[in-house]
């Protein structure tokens, strides 16, 4: 009997705390739904721009208001129907082409354009300019806003953080006679005034320096310490070290070049001085108080370059599906992070064409929670890609590096991207050709004709 009595108190027990925990985590969900509810809200109180995408590739940067205000009144052009209240009170009339979710405009992105408001912008629609004035580029200018209840106007420079990615970058070889010759500002006279104005600008250096390294043919790489300037001139940030060469000369150069970047407050990610270092991931502050995360891995280690593999200690952080898997979800989890990117130093291959492992893992990388992905082996520029509405740069080409032997490794681009409220709302490509003296130029619109048309495939956009 009496047993029965402590079953009974206990089997209560049981029941009330289910009931607790059925009411907490209702209260939490509650609690979530009222947060997300709060900054939709808040958005909607605020100014903000209205923007006129289309897809990624095509080849239309502009159009006239009077021309767009048409389009929208006649019901050619779409709109979010997040955004549809806000346009409409802009041009004073209606629009039934309304598209509940934005990544049913991807198939139709090629030919047609959608109205929205930043906030629900993304990387795969590019922003028109309006009367040729660019959002992005100019927002003093710009004038397709809709003003919050304050009547205040965009604070661009306090919301908006631009994140410049570059490619390869080993000045090494013939680049590195050639700056010997010439020096650093010549090197980077065609370029520094694209990047200089970047809040955060990101090189991949795959070479550590030495005071008495010789500039020779080959696969063995070093740079002169002294060369390691040219990135406080253009104004570097962000220094990742997925790369290949930077042991090729051993451990102190390593360890040297890793003091360098400290002392010239450049943060590292993709490599370190230790395998926990190597693989920790590097998060920043944007202007708007949000935090993204960047995490970099080296696929398969080919010439001993990494940390916690063949003997080394310092290096840059192995691929391991399971590893990154991890990262990625613990990076997720956590809600102080907006944005998590992921770069991958891929096989390298002469092709613009991802291989099939590239395929693969940038895709499995999406699906394990990434936001953005980017391999940045590639000396060739290769195809972007969009998957569930994720960008995927498979290279970006030489950044600062000698090869011209061939068409595709002169080729290359540098991506400006901006975030807001926490994510990239828009990644603009700025397409370069390095020139016979070894030095990057911005391309001529051939060049950039050249570039798209291998690259910006309407199978990997519009989808």
């Amino acid at each position: 009997m009496q047993n029965q009595k402590v079953n009974k108190t206990k089997m209560s027990n049981i029941f009330y705390s289910v009931l607790l925990l059925m009411f907490l985590q209702s209260c939490a969900q509650s609690q979530g739904e009222n947060q997300k509810d709060n900054v939709a809200k808040k958005a909607q109180e605020e100014t903000t721009a209205i923007l006129a995408v289309t897809g990624f590739g095509v080849e239309r940067t502009s159009i006239p208001l009077n021309e767009l205000k048409d389009l929208y009144c006649k019901g050619e052009v779409y709109v979010l129907e997040k955004s549809q209240k806000r346009v409409s009170q802009i041009f004073g009339c209606k629009n039934t082409k309304i598209l509940k979710d934005i990544q049913d405009f991807a198939s139709l992105a090629k030919e047609k354009i959608l109205l929205l408001d930043l906030e629900n912008a993304n990387p795969q629609f590019k922003a028109l300019a309006i009367d040729s004035i660019n959002f992005f580029q100019n927002p003093e200018k710009y004038n397709l806003y809709v003003l919050g209840e304050e009547k205040k106007k965009f604070e661009f420079q306090s919301k908006i953080t631009k994140f410049t990615l570059t490619g390869t970058t080993a000045i090494t070889r013939h680049m590195g006679r050639a700056t010997s010759a010439n020096g650093m500002d010549w090197l980077i006279a065609n370029i520094v005034n694209e990047v200089k104005n970047s809040d955060f600008l990101h090189v991949s250096n795959e070479v550590s320096a030495k005071d008495n390294c010789e500039y020779v043919s080959g696969m063995r790489f070093c740079m002169k310490t002294e060369h390691l300037e040219v990135l406080n001139k253009l104004g570097v940030d962000i220094v990742e070290l997925t790369g290949n060469h930077n042991l090729d000369h051993g451990k102190d150069p390593y360890t040297q070049t890793m003091q360098w970047y400290k002392n010239n407050k450049m943060q590292v990610f993709g490599g370190g001085l230790t395998p926990q270092e190597a693989n920790k991931p590097l998060i920043i502050n944007t202007k708007d108080g949000k935090k993204v995360a960047f995490v970099g891995f080296n696929e398969s280690c080919p010439v001993r370059e990494c940390a916690g593999k063949g003997g080394n200690n310092v290096g840059a952080a192995p691929y391991d599906s399971v590893k990154v898997a991890k990262t990625i979800k613990d990076l997720k989890n956590n809600k102080e992070i907006s944005y998590v990117i992921v770069s991958v130093q891929f096989d390298e291959v002469d092709s613009y064409s991802p291989t099939k492992s590239q395929v693969r893992i940038t895709k499995y990388l999406i699906d394990c929670g990434a936001d953005f992905v980017y391999g940045s082996q590639a000396h060739q520029v290769q195809q972007v890609e969009f998957y569930k509405g994720k960008p995927i740069f498979h290279g970006l080409g030489n950044f600062l590096f000698d090869q011209i032997h061939r068409l595709g490794v002169r080729q290359g681009f540098f991506l400006h991207n901006y975030f807001y409220n926490g994510k990239i709302v828009q990644s603009i490509p700025v397409f370069t050709f390095t020139a016979i003296e070894r030095r990057p130029a911005l391309a001529n619109s051939e060049e950039i004709k050249g570039i798209k048309k291998v690259i910006f495939l309407d199978k990997n956009l519009y989808q």
